[in-house]
């Protein structure tokens, strides 16, 4: 076996044996600030920018336009304010997710690894006024957690 795949194994626990929890790499990444810039977006509570720092929220493909960011115009859409987990624990943020995507693995799967908002977010960040820090491990680790995450039973705790 690569160190490589090993690492990875090691890092998910399917090397001792224990089972995937969303505390274990998605948690900290859900949180990070290129995720937290959308899902805050829509709550004053948590500094929302739709309430500082734009003068209309819906008209984000303005700025995001398809060149910047990847997306058709009509695909930009901040979520709603339902949704900001900011603050929430490992367990909350992750049952928040679960019953907001249906709970089934496909539907998490598609979300989480299709959606382009989230693509970009992970993998660009690219924004009007620059790039934000990359989420860690970038795009192929944010893959393996989630399936990790997802084929180990989607446990919260």
């Amino acid at each position: 076996m690569s160190r490589l795949i090993f690492m990875a194994l090691l890092l998910t626990g399917s090397v001792q044996g224990e089972p995937v929890k969303f505390g274990d790499a998605l948690h900290a990444k859900f949180h990070h600030d290129r995720c937290l810039s959308c899902h805050q977006f829509n709550r004053l509570k948590n500094n929302g920018r739709a309430y500082f720092s734009h003068r209309s929220r819906y008209l984000c493909s303005q700025c995001h336009a398809p060149a910047l960011i990847g997306l058709k115009n009509s695909m930009w859409l901040a979520p709603e304010a339902r949704l900001d987990y900011t603050g929430l624990d490992d367990e909350s943020t992750c049952e928040m997710i679960k019953s907001n995507l249906g709970g089934n693995k496909d539907g998490i799967l598609k979300h989480l690894l299709e959606d382009g908002r989230i693509r970009w977010a992970v993998e660009s960040g690219m924004t009007p006024g620059g790039q934000k820090e990359t989420v860690p491990g970038g795009y192929p680790e944010w893959e393996r957690d989630v399936r990790a995450w997802v084929s180990d039973g989607m446990r919260c705790k």
